[in-house]
């Protein structure tokens, strides 16, 4: 920090240094790519411990600096902060929650929207109409996309709304917007080899399809990312077929407690009683079978509750 700022203290002077400049000068860090650095973090102790001495002590220290003249943003990754503050990860993020990023429902629909119209598939609306409007409003323009449900209108399927978000989620409840694009593009290139509905442009068969395209899509690019979580990825996907089934016990997929931590943190898991989960943008990539019709939208409705409790 004191280097970025253009002092050049020696490493044991460098926290005087920073408080002389403090006395007359304001400046605020803003500090991203942490994963890129710390490409072991899972199992390297000093990783971890670099990261927590950045997340808390750094900032304690701010905080005691009179007037608090120096500020730091931070860009980190859910998975890292919890192998880095194992005991109280729980309160340090009910003390950020108000600044975490992610998409909730309502901005994934209007992404889609905005796709929709801007490729000209669906016709223009005002942009202050789709920032003010309403999940019932945004569900209503989606239709002419793809449908009031993942059938006919008499059928028991699915929503289409409902099926949509349950199906790109993972089970933090976040769903990415490269997710959501590569859906989209995929439905529509496979719905032109299906046949024509009145009410859609997206084919319901061709939804669920792109749906595998896409986990094999995120999948890869998790792997790139966070090597520690693809490489747990990359044992599932290794399993013998047999093996590969949900709901699943942490035997059967050979699993230990940190492995899970891992996956947990990371929406790759869910537990229901002694059963555990794998939702639907991860489940297809890695070529799990499920037990009878998939739950879909029932383990994510038990996944929004345990959200919401904690």
């Amino acid at each position: 920090m004191a280097r970025a700022i253009g002092l050049d203290p020696a490493p044991e002077e460098a926290e005087k240094a920073l408080v002389e400049f403090s006395i007359t000068n304001s400046r605020i860090f803003l500090i991203d790519g942490l994963e890129d650095l710390m490409q072991n973090f899972s199992r390297n102790g000093r990783e971890q411990q670099a990261l927590r001495v950045l997340l808390v002590d750094c900032l304690d220290w701010l905080r005691s600096l009179r007037g608090r003249p120096l500020g730091l943003i931070i860009f980190v990754r859910r998975d890292l902060v919890q192998s880095a503050i194992r005991q109280n990860s729980g309160q340090f993020f009910a003390r950020y929650a108000k600044y975490e990023l992610k998409w909730n429902p309502s901005e994934a629909l209007r992404l889609a929207l905005w796709a929709g119209q801007h490729s000209g598939a669906l016709p223009e609306v005002l942009p202050e109409d789709v920032i003010t409007a309403d999940d019932y409003r945004l569900n209503s323009l989606l239709v002419p996309l793809w449908g009031e449900k993942m059938g006919t209108a008499e059928s028991r399927q699915a929503r289409s709304v409902g099926w949509f978000l349950a199906a790109l989620s993972d089970f933090n409840g976040q769903i990415q917007a490269r997710d959501i694009m590569t859906f989209l593009s995929e439905s529509a290139g496979l719905s032109l080899s299906e046949p024509k509905w009145e009410d859609r442009l997206l084919a319901p068969t061709a939804m669920r399809k792109a749906l595998v395209r896409c986990s094999e899509a995120k999948i890869e690019a998790i792997k790139v990312e966070s090597p520690p979580v693809g490489e747990l990825l990359n044992r599932l996907d290794r399993l013998p077929a047999g093996q590969k089934r949900i709901p699943f016990t942490l035997e059967t997929v050979e699993l230990d407690r940190d492995e899970l931590e891992i996956l947990t943190a990371n929406g790759v898991i869910f537990r229901e009683e002694d059963q555990y989960w794998i939702p639907e943008i991860f489940r297809h990539g890695l070529r799990f079978k499920a037990t009878g019709r998939p739950k879909v939208l029932a383990i994510a409705y038990l996944v929004r509750q345990q959200n919401t409790l904690s």
